[in-house]
């Protein structure tokens, strides 16, 4: 069994993607047309290319491949299969964004200007998780998030109450790790939160260190000073 994506590259070209099922080791995919090259994904190496264009996978490609359909992420998919430099290197096949200044400088002045997370995943052709980790990273200077199935209220959805608490904490400094220890959530879920339903005031710090253009658009909380109580 299989699943074909024909889709017209954005310079033209024609290509086509078949996916084979293959239980045993991930899938089988043969780009026909253009280019011409077949690929063999382990079950590791099909969840990372299907998380780096924001597709869940449970250990089956094809439907993975259909919900690709669904979200008209053909050429995502296309891109990430060809370009990802994680599958360059199989034993250490992990997708890592290389963040350097100019890219977070260009991530915290389009956060500014109101760019959603799907927005900023959809800028940089990462995820939303790969956008969330590197903004706790320079805001909050947190770089363990984790997600945390062993907290009680793990994916379930939020209450005002829990919503009002990060507000209150985020006022006071608290990273999300350290938000964390005071609820029932993981520190992932928690970055998610605030980057998906808050305005995160970026630190004066932070403004000054990338040099981050920040006076064009008028965004309440946009600006705090570092270590403001």
């Amino acid at each position: 069994m299989f699943v074909a994506i024909t889709l017209e590259l954005e310079d033209g070209r024609q290509a086509c993607i078949k996916f084979a099922e293959n239980p045993e080791q991930g899938a089988h995919v043969e780009c026909e047309r253009s280019p011409r090259c077949e690929h063999d994904f382990s079950r590791d190496h099909c969840a990372l290319l299907f998380r780096a264009i924001d597709v869940p996978y449970d250990g089956d490609a094809l439907e993975s491949v259909r919900t690709v359909l669904k979200q008209r992420k053909a050429e995502d998919l296309f891109r990430a299969i060809h370009t990802s430099p994680g599958f360059l290197d199989p034993p250490q096949f992990e997708i890592v964004p290389q963040w350097d200044n100019e890219s977070t400088k260009e991530l915290v002045e389009l956060y500014l200007t109101g760019f959603t997370l799907s927005m900023l995943a959809g800028h940089f052709f990462l995820t939303k998780e790969d956008i969330v980790r590197q903004l706790s990273a320079v805001v909050f200077d947190d770089h363990a998030l984790v997600r945390d199935s062993s907290k009680p209220r793990h994916q379930k959805t939020w209450a005002w109450q829990e919503i009002q608490f990060l507000i209150t904490q985020m006022q006071v400094g608290r990273s999300p790790t350290q938000i964390s220890a005071l609820m029932e959530r993981g520190s992932l879920g928690i970055a998610f939160k605030l980057f998906e339903a808050l305005p995160v005031p970026i630190p004066k710090a932070i403004i000054e260190k990338y040099d981050v253009s920040h006076g064009q658009e008028p965004l309440p909380l946009g600006v705090i000073e570092q270590g403001a109580p």
